[in-house]
């Protein structure tokens, strides 16, 4: 993997030494399969059954997670939060972590864990969404940021495939 700062790579290997299932996707893993981009956040899909909401409820209460933007209170998340198909945008102990019910097009774990590879991160295996599916999920989007990530992923991909 790329270099992220190093309190996003620890967030991401605890939370897979966690056992909660999840997908990382997002700039992150952008970066994890060689794109030239840079994040401040980690982005996962993480798969809503009651069981895998608790280990990732568990996770999270382990590094005070609490929704970002709210300066007035801390909330942490909750399990009918976690469980439905919208975004917990958190703030952790080691940095923000989006938690994401489902993303583009509406695709949730299910739908999206067939176009996951595994990539080693210390002694952990993260799923992460792979650089094509990452691409295409930028491809209809009428945000600038999301067009300029579009073209860098498109352009990873196109380097990749000409080295190898």
């Amino acid at each position: 993997m790329a270099s992220p700062p190093a309190e996003l790579t620890t967030l991401l290997t605890r939370l897979a030494a966690s056992g909660a299932e999840f997908l990382l996707v997002g700039g992150l893993a952008a970066v994890a399969q060689g794109a030239p981009l840079t994040t401040q956040d980690v982005d996962i899909v993480h798969r809503r059954t009651p069981e895998n909401v608790d280990r990732l409820l568990a996770f999270l209460a382990s590094l005070n997670a609490c929704y970002r933007g709210r300066n007035d209170v801390r909330l942490p998340p909750s399990r009918p939060a976690l469980l439905g198909a919208g975004h917990n945008l958190l703030m952790t102990d080691l940095g923000p972590l989006d938690v994401l019910g489902t993303i583009e097009g509406g695709r949730g774990y299910d739908e999206l864990s067939p176009a996951a590879i595994r990539i080693s991160l210390g002694d952990e295996t993260v799923q992460v969404v792979a650089l094509p599916t990452l691409a295409e999920l930028k491809r209809g989007s009428t945000s600038a940021k999301d067009k300029l990530t579009f073209s860098i992923l498109e352009a990873t991909i196109r380097r990749q495939r000409d080295e190898g």
